[in-house]
């Protein structure tokens, strides 16, 4: 047994990978010191260190003292032969929904807003003056970054609400990180 593996083993945190099996295991985690730019973002990351054979994604969420943080990326640690990972601390908890057309009792078509998923634990950030300067790819009208699992399929159009708000999906980039869709959020003026 290696020694990053006893020490998890004898000072990791107690730690759940949420899957349809939540699994459990330990982790040594801190705040990461590469992202110092802004005091609200260095709040946000983390890096850690979690077993091999935990076979931690990209996407997934982990639950460590009732806090909930999403995999950014993960990367085999040659020095310690244990996974080594980024993640973000989520600080919101969305609904997704979809306008989705069905058919009613009297064979009529009904056009509705249908939860896809509900109590998804993201990332977000305010876009702020500041961010709009940096980052050119953002969309006139964006309000909100979030960042969600991949698996989660979301399509533009889609709708996300949280804090009694609806935000409309402008743009998807999912390439960018591995398991994660960083999405921008317009508020969402439709009907409901």
């Amino acid at each position: 047994m290696s020694y990053a593996k006893k020490f998890l083993k004898s000072k990791g945190m107690d730690c759940t990978i949420q899957r349809p099996t939540p699994f459990q295991t330990k982790v040594s985690i801190k705040r990461s010191t590469n992202s110092v730019y802004n005091v609200g973002v260095r709040e946000a990351f983390f890096e850690g260190l979690i077993p091999l054979e935990s076979d931690l994604k990209s996407g997934e969420a982990l639950t460590i003292n009732n806090d909930n943080y999403i995999v950014q990326t993960v990367n085999y640690d040659l020095a310690s032969k244990e996974l080594e990972f980024y993640c973000a601390k989520c600080n919101t908890i969305v609904q997704h929904q979809r306008y989705e057309e069905t058919i009613d009792e009297n064979l009529n078509v009904v056009m509705d807003w249908e939860t896809i998923n509900s109590d998804i634990p993201a990332y977000g950030e305010v876009i702020t003056y500041r961010m709009i300067q940096q980052d050119p790819g953002l969309l006139e009208g964006t309000k909100y970054t979030l960042q969600v699992p991949k698996s989660l399929g979301v399509e533009l159009l889609d709708r996300f609400t949280f804090n009694g708000e609806k935000y409309e999906v402008i743009s998807i980039d999912d390439i960018g990180l591995k398991g994660i869709s960083r999405i921008q959020l317009k508020i969402d003026l439709r009907a409901d």
